[in-house]
């Protein structure tokens, strides 16, 4: 009995301890019934407890809101996906076609450049034509470049050079500029690299068709070379007007009645003692020359009207200069077969480029083809 306060402490102590107790009990027991659950020894547990345990770690792994995924749809995924459209349309074009390229970076350069450049070493087969040096070029250009060379420049060189050609000489391809000699002009199709400018040719054999030595004169030069003819023709006419003049009037002076030494007045000479020709000194108003005269009956005796630049006889003064040759201008017609062979090949490339420039354009363009793809509303520039 004396032990019933202690007892009562005892009991009192454990009043509070069956909670926690009772709690890790219960994990205990959840944390055995889990494992029983995924052994299949008992039952699985309530709904409701599982829930909560799988509710907890799905919020954890969801990724923060400011973190979003790109959108399918942004600028850098459609300017991809034109670049990759681009390379695909460059690759069926050169399937259609026999040549060597190496595809390049897009060229993005401002205004300039494209998307699926490359570089084009070679057309052709049987014979391979050469680009010296590689074309930086679209693949449009390059099949046009390829047709032109099989369909026009190789039957055009057997023509006229005796050879195919093997090597086409390159001045300049992709550049991103102006159009030539236009600062405030629109962009040039080299900007694009559409555009491609030729120096010339070279056949199987080594024979070179270069478009400064071999086009010949152009239209213009030959204008301002019969100018200056022209202008030669009238400067020598001039001279020899002026020395049929002096010499007139020294012979006039020289038929003048003079005083003699002795004070007695000497006779005129004879006018016609130095003439040059029949009619010289003879009075011009008793002349009458043509149909009036009677006809002789031999060719040789007939009088005929003299030529009005006639000359002196043999051995006799030179009264009046004969009439100065005309200088020939030079002829687009004299042309040699590099300058025939150059100049068809200008003019089929007019029926497949959009603009063809030559030497006939202006002076910039006097060593060299100009062809680009520019497209034209009306028509192409052929010049």
């Amino acid at each position: 009995m004396i032990e019933l306060p202690a007892t009562t402490a005892t009991c009192a102590r454990p009043l509070r301890a069956p909670r926690s107790r009772i709690a890790a009990l219960i994990g205990v027991v959840t944390l055995s019934t889990a494992a029983q659950a995924a052994t299949g020894d008992r039952p699985t547990p309530p709904a409701t407890a599982p829930a909560a345990a799988t509710t907890a770690p799905a919020t954890a792994a969801t990724p923060p809101a400011a973190a979003p995924a790109e959108p399918a749809n942004s600028a850098a995924a459609q300017h991809q996906a034109d670049i990759d459209s681009a390379r695909a349309r460059c690759t069926a074009l050169l399937k259609s076609i026999t040549a060597v390229a190496i595809a390049k970076d897009p060229i993005e350069d401002g205004d300039c450049g494209t998307l699926a450049p490359i570089e084009l070493v070679s057309v052709g087969k049987n014979p391979e034509v050469a680009l010296s040096p590689p074309a930086i070029v679209n693949c449009d250009m390059a099949v046009a470049i390829h047709d032109w060379m099989k369909s026009d420049v190789q039957p055009l060189a057997r023509k006229h050079l005796g050879k195919v050609v093997v090597r086409l000489e390159t001045m300049s391809s992709y550049s991103c500029r102006n159009a030539y000699g236009r600062k405030m002009s629109k962009l040039s199709e080299h900007g694009r690299a559409n555009a491609l400018d030729i120096r010339g040719f070279v056949t199987a054999s080594g024979q070179t068709a270069y478009v400064l030595e071999g086009w010949g004169m152009t239209s213009s030069e030959i204008r301002a070379a019969a100018v200056a003819a022209e202008k030669e023709q009238a400067a020598r006419e001039l001279a020899a007007k002026a020395e049929a003049e002096a010499r007139t009037q020294a012979l006039a002076a020289a038929s003048r009645v003079t005083p003699a030494a002795n004070g007695t007045k000497q006779s005129a000479p004879n006018p016609i003692a130095n003439a040059a020709t029949i009619v010289d000194g003879l009075p011009k108003s008793g002349l009458t020359f043509g149909t009036n005269l009677p006809k002789a009956s031999g060719s040789d005796l007939a009088l005929t009207q003299p030529n009005k630049l006639g000359g002196p006889k043999k051995g006799g003064p030179t009264i009046i200069a004969a009439a100065p040759q005309a200088a020939t201008p030079p002829d687009a017609n004299s042309a040699t077969a590099t300058s025939l062979f150059l100049r068809a090949v200008h003019d089929t490339a007019c029926h497949r480029f959009g603009t063809t420039l030559g030497p006939e354009t202006n002076a910039a363009h006097r060593n060299h083809l100009h062809i680009d793809l520019a497209e034209r509303k009306l028509k192409p520039i052929c010049e």
